[in-house]
């Protein structure tokens, strides 16, 4: 029978057969009963079928719950043996006069999944991450916009078919953005259930989640897109934003590594800059053309002293971030419809004439601080000087597209 409020609780004496015969009333969302045998330890069922065992005891005036875990990961002597224990801590700090940690804070699946959000950016993103302040901010920006509902609630309560939802709901529109949230959740319920976490012990509701195909992309630039990125780069005034996409194009650093470079990491007399922290953690150097070292000594002359090469009075960071919105009005006066070429795809063009140029994928792969399990050992043993002649010849192959007007075909005369 329902729950209501005259009638709060319903008991039974929690026996295999009689849990597993509990049905859900009609027009309600969920089934509650308690157990006869051990205070405290409530069983619900809810309309998609999901079976939990519960404690919950007044404290103090406030009513605590605590997850135990589910039906099909723990028996009925598992769940009462829980429930005891918990009653005994409370009982113990009932005695004390209810000083020190709280029996319910530091049981496992008691701590909410914002909760769990705030300790995984202090105890792991800002210890282990290449960029802390950056991958926190993504991290916090994720949750924030596709998980805010979830924060107050228990990990224990946040169930598969939960997962499930919000990844459909998410990649009906963005396929990319939905399975990336949901490698985030797996990530941070791994990490909580880790021995020197233990925050949770279920399982894993991002587990075995299957998700969306994801179509690799190729895009780069063609000759007669870099004349008009080049002519339409002409015209940007703002200078940062221009150097910037010249200097993407002659390095093919990813944006991260090129607007939080720092001036101690290149060497313009030898033109060589040392990425200390890419995304791989492999650090690795950068061959510099004339045309990036040119561009570098005249932001040099204009740096007053800052440490980096593209600083930035506003946010934490100290340098710039991104150029979302020079990003876009450049790509409308070169002619690109929108979202249709990336910051991104300049990083591709340079490997792409590379290629094209009969480059080796060795040493692509090494001035492009590319990291893989079968290629790394050749990539250490190449010098630089081929990495800095393959990346010359492709500037050079660029630079003459971009200086080149395309021909107009001329329609078939019939």
């Amino acid at each position: 029978m329902p729950i209501s409020k005259r009638k709060p609780t319903r008991k039974l004496n929690f026996t295999k057969r009689a849990l597993e015969d509990l049905q859900v009333p009609r027009g309600d969302d969920r089934l509650i009963v308690f157990d006869t045998h051990t205070a405290g330890l409530g069983f619900v069922v809810f309309a998609s079928g999901v079976q939990s065992f519960f404690h919950r005891r007044r404290v103090r005036g406030v009513a605590e719950r605590t997850t135990l875990g589910r039906f099909a990961d723990l028996t009925i002597e598992q769940a009462r043996g829980e429930a005891s224990r918990l009653n005994a801590e409370i009982s113990e700090w009932k005695r004390s006069d209810y000083q020190g940690e709280s029996p319910f804070e530091k049981r496992p699946d008691a701590a909410t999944f914002g909760a769990l959000v705030d300790r995984y950016i202090e105890r792991h993103v800002q210890r282990h991450a290449s960029h802390p302040k950056r991958a926190a901010q993504e991290v916090r920006w994720a949750v924030d916009k596709h998980l805010a509902s979830w924060k107050n609630t228990k990990l224990g309560e946040i169930t598969r078919s939960d997962v499930v939802r919000t990844h459909e709901k998410i990649g009906s529109k963005h396929r990319t953005a939905a399975n990336r949230l949901v490698q985030l959740v797996r990530r941070l319920y791994s990490w909580a259930s880790s021995p020197d976490v233990a925050l949770h012990r279920g399982e894993n509701p991002a587990r075995h989640i299957k998700m969306f195909h994801e179509s690799r992309r190729t895009r780069f630039l063609k000759p007669a897109e870099l004349y008009r990125l080049f002519k339409a780069l002409k015209k940007e005034p703002n200078a940062s934003l221009r150097d910037y996409v010249n200097l993407a194009l002659w390095t093919g650093a990813r944006r991260g590594d090129l607007l939080s470079m720092r001036w101690q990491d290149l060497g313009l007399d030898d033109n060589r800059w040392e990425i200390p922290h890419p995304k791989n953690r492999t650090p690795y150097v950068v061959p510099l053309t004339p045309e990036a070292v040119k561009i570098l000594r005249d932001r040099s002359e204009r740096s007053k002293g800052s440490e980096w090469v593209f600083p930035s009075k506003r946010g934490t960071a100290g340098h710039l971030t991104d150029f979302k919105r020079g990003w876009k009005e450049l790509l409308k006066r070169a002619g690109f419809a929108d979202k249709d070429l990336r910051q991104h795809d300049l990083r591709r063009t340079l490997g792409s004439y590379q290629a094209a140029g009969g480059t080796s994928l060795g040493i692509i792969g090494k001035s492009l601080g590319h990291k893989s399990l079968a290629a790394t050992q050749i990539y250490a043993q190449l010098d630089l000087d081929p990495v800095r002649e393959s990346v010359l010849s492709a500037t050079r192959t660029i630079i003459a597209a971009s200086k080149k007007k395309p021909k107009q075909l001329k329609a078939a005369q019939s």
